[in-house]
């Protein structure tokens, strides 16, 4: 792993505490036993729906460009597919500085071309897709690994069923909830091991969202 030190290991019972950046409470999560993560994916299949996979929203902006048929098609197609190679290469060293600066070059010319193609169904589709999938993601999350949680404000911790009621996830702070949610689904989607300072996935979507100017 150049030079780096091996992650934690932690078990299916192992308690991680996560306080999220600035606030005074921290929460207990579990990385969840085999049985449990079974459940847990079955349930963000339901709530969450399926998130489009970067070629999948991809291929659907090419449609989209297709069927709006702009006078400079050939050239959009082309921004779609250097922003894809250019999001492949940084896939493959994300560490590179140079490959991320060409990502971003790519993904602001290719924000033009999602402004024009917003409202085309098939990519519409698409995106409210991704968008469902990351708003739920972490809420499902946290129903799931929430352990127990500390600090003011809080109400009592309670879980029924094996699960943290919906209605008490609700009146916690929707930006913790965000938070916490990510660093729960880290520790629920790797089954072996989890690293204590890893990111959490990006929720991001998989297509970049244009600025106001886009």
């Amino acid at each position: 792993m150049d030079g780096m030190t091996a992650p934690p290991v932690f078990s299916a019972h192992d308690l991680v505490a996560f306080t999220p950046p600035g606030s005074p409470r921290t929460y207990s999560l579990t990385p969840l036993t085999y049985r449990e993560r079974i459940a847990f994916r079955a349930a963000l299949a339901r709530e969450a729906g399926m998130r489009p996979s970067p070629q999948d929203v991809s291929n659907g902006l090419r449609t989209a460009l297709r069927e709006i048929a702009p006078a400079n098609l050939d050239e959009a197609l082309t921004v779609v597919d250097e922003a894809d190679a250019a999001r492949e290469a940084v896939d493959a060293t994300p560490d590179d500085a140079a490959l991320k600066a060409r990502l971003a070059e790519a993904q602001a010319r290719l924000a033009v071309i999602i402004t024009a193609c917003m409202d085309v169904p098939v990519y519409a589709e698409l995106r409210a897709a991704g968008e469902r999938w990351t708003g739920m993601a972490p809420w499902v999350a946290c129903r799931h690994a929430l352990r127990g949680w500390d600090g003011p404000g809080l109400p009592v911790f309670q879980r029924d069923k094996g699960l943290v009621p919906e209605d008490l996830l609700d009146t916690l702070p929707a930006i913790e909830v965000t938070a916490v949610g990510w660093r729960a689904f880290l520790l629920v989607s790797l089954d072996r091991s989890a690293e204590g300072n890893s990111a959490a996935p990006s929720p991001s979507p998989v297509t970049p969202t244009p600025s106001p100017e886009g």
